[in-house]
């Protein structure tokens, strides 16, 4: 399967909310038993609810474009510190999705002792591709042209005064 194909599939998936499964860590020993070698986690699109908690994560972490600019290596490590905690968080809030009776905190626990890296690098990213802020903006922008909250004036009231 090329990467083409591959991604068109991924898409598929999330159209259908079937979800994203992302490689995530060794399986446990009494799976591997059973020939499963790898744990996946699964990466749905977040409900409205899902995307609020995401969002107050995200903006809570207060990160500027301008702490990218000019990037050293011990910026870069000091950014890891500060927000690893966070980022985890996130995706752990993204992984339990509508399954809110997973504790959030134990769960971004486990994916900081298991993930590697770079599956942290891919599952950020799937989740990146179907987190709905997307969706949510544009339905937004459409929205402010009808300005619905503000008091319609009307002609018999301008001609009043």
């Amino acid at each position: 399967m090329d990467r083409q194909q591959s991604t068109q599939l991924r898409a598929a998936d999330t159209l259908l909310e079937k979800g994203v499964r992302v490689p995530c860590a060794p399986a446990p020993l009494f799976l591997r038993l059973f020939g499963r070698r790898t744990w996946h986690v699964t990466l749905r699109q977040p409900t409205l609810a899902g995307l609020l908690r995401i969002s107050r994560l995200i903006v809570a972490m207060e990160l500027a474009p301008a702490d990218f600019d000019g990037l050293s290596l011990s910026r870069a490590y000091d950014i890891t510190t500060r927000h690893t905690r966070d980022a985890l968080d996130i995706l752990a809030e993204a992984v339990r999705g509508r399954r809110t009776w997973i504790p959030r905190r134990p769960l971004a626990r486990w994916l900081g002792r298991h993930l590697s890296p770079s599956a942290f690098a891919q599952a950020w990213m799937v989740f990146l591709q179907i987190n709905g802020v997307a969706d949510f903006t544009t339905s937004i922008r459409l929205m402010l042209p009808a300005n619905n909250l503000s008091p319609k004036e009307r002609g018999s009231q301008q001609a009043d005064a």
